[in-house]
């Protein structure tokens, strides 16, 4: 009798769980619908789908069960419908993270991997949480970088608005008014003249289309691509910020990897698919085949070119201690500070030298088509 009542209490205990966890993922999705619903399946999504699984499975509901009310909850028609075919498959007797697998552009490897961890004998609900934490993360990087350049980009659109304007509305009109006069006009007025004369309205339009089709051409193959990533970290104002993107996101996943239980050499694997950047993926792909070979990590990744010597040289030592997943940590920290730094001095210094340069831009424009105006005034009053 005792044995029944403590199964009862069991299962009243985790039915009373599994209403509260329930409450708890309506919340969060009433919190975030509207994120949600902008976005295809984008991070936010994603990162939503992981908190909630988690919170599910951390009280005890089996998996095939969490998925099932996910599937109710879930507002976004793309991320239910994969849902429902993720739980179809694991009721064929598929794994959760093989299902996953299959849609490699909504489940990262990164993803993927720390979910057969958990399979493996981890913590399922630890794992996703992990999982979700990163995605998070990254996230708020990438808002902080887009947010820290807002200002700076809509200064440089107003810019070229005004000076589109000038060129194709105010320059004409001083260039029907001197077609009149009968002197010679200075060098920057010609020039002027002559980009903003109506005729030219067509050349202009094709010149620019041929390189904007030229561009989307070649952009789409793997060169480019390449020639692209390795620019990005060389670029004089940009490439630094970059850099520490990158470096924070390989120490930050590679750490959690590790961490997690996933061996080296699988993690490196997955670090190099998931590289946003060509360049990185290479020296991480060279980093495989020299561990492969028996090598230590730290040799490749100096050799590679776009690993600071600060962060190999940490990377080292976490290597020789045992302690390889705290180092990585430990350098994504430094550098999520580092990215903070740069993202506040570029803010707070892109938007007064864009401003400079297109007053000065302004000025110019202004003093060719005047020049000749005041010129003309002077001729003028002389003449009478």
């Amino acid at each position: 009798m005792n044995g029944e009542e403590h199964e009862a209490k069991t299962t009243n205990d985790v039915e009373a769980n599994a209403e509260q966890a329930e409450e708890e993922v309506e919340s969060t999705v009433s919190a975030d619908t509207k994120v949600v619903r902008l976005k295809a399946i984008g991070v936010n999504a994603v990162t939503l789908f992981c908190r909630q699984l988690s919170t599910l499975v951390d009280v005890g509901i089996p998996l095939l069960k969490c998925l099932q009310i996910l599937y109710q909850r879930t507002s976004q028609p793309k991320l239910q419908a994969i849902i429902h075919e993720v739980s179809q498959d694991i009721e064929q007797g598929t794994s959760f993270s093989d299902a996953l697998e299959k849609y490699p552009r909504v489940f990262s490897p990164f993803f993927v991997n720390m979910t057969k961890v958990a399979e493996k004998g981890g913590s399922l609900d630890e794992s996703l949480r992990i999982v979700a934490d990163v995605m998070e993360k990254e996230d708020v990087m990438k808002q902080k970088v887009k947010e820290a350049l807002f200002y700076p980009v809509v200064t440089l659109l107003v810019g070229v608005f005004v000076v589109g304007i000038l060129i194709a509305v105010v320059i004409p009109m001083f260039g029907n008014l001197y077609a009149q006069q009968d002197f010679d006009l200075p060098w920057p007025t010609e020039v002027l003249l002559t980009i903003g004369d109506p005729q030219m309205f067509w050349v202009w339009i094709l010149l620019i289309g041929g390189v904007i089709l030229f561009l989307i051409a070649y952009s789409k193959s793997h060169g480019s691509k390449a020639f692209y990533d390795r620019y990005k970290l060389k670029a004089p104002i940009f490439g630094p910020l970059f850099m520490k993107l990158y470096v924070a996101r390989f120490a930050r996943n590679f750490g959690t990897l590790i961490r997690g239980g996933v061996p080296l050499l699988q993690a490196l694997d997955v670090m190099k698919e998931t590289s946003e950047n060509m360049v990185f993926a290479e020296a991480i792909d060279n980093a495989v085949q020299y561990v492969e070979r028996g090598g230590r990590l730290e040799q490749p990744l100096r050799e590679a070119d776009v690993f600071p010597d600060v962060v190999v040289d940490m990377v080292a030592i976490g290597e020789e201690a045992g302690k390889l997943d705290l180092m990585l940590f430990k350098i994504a920290e430094l550098y999520d500070g580092e990215v903070d730094r740069t993202v506040n001095t570029l803010a707070s210094s892109l938007q007064p030298i864009l401003i400079v340069i297109l007053g000065f831009l302004t000025a110019f424009i202004a003093a060719a088509m005047f020049w000749p105006y005041f010129r003309m005034t002077d001729f003028l009053g002389t003449g009478f």
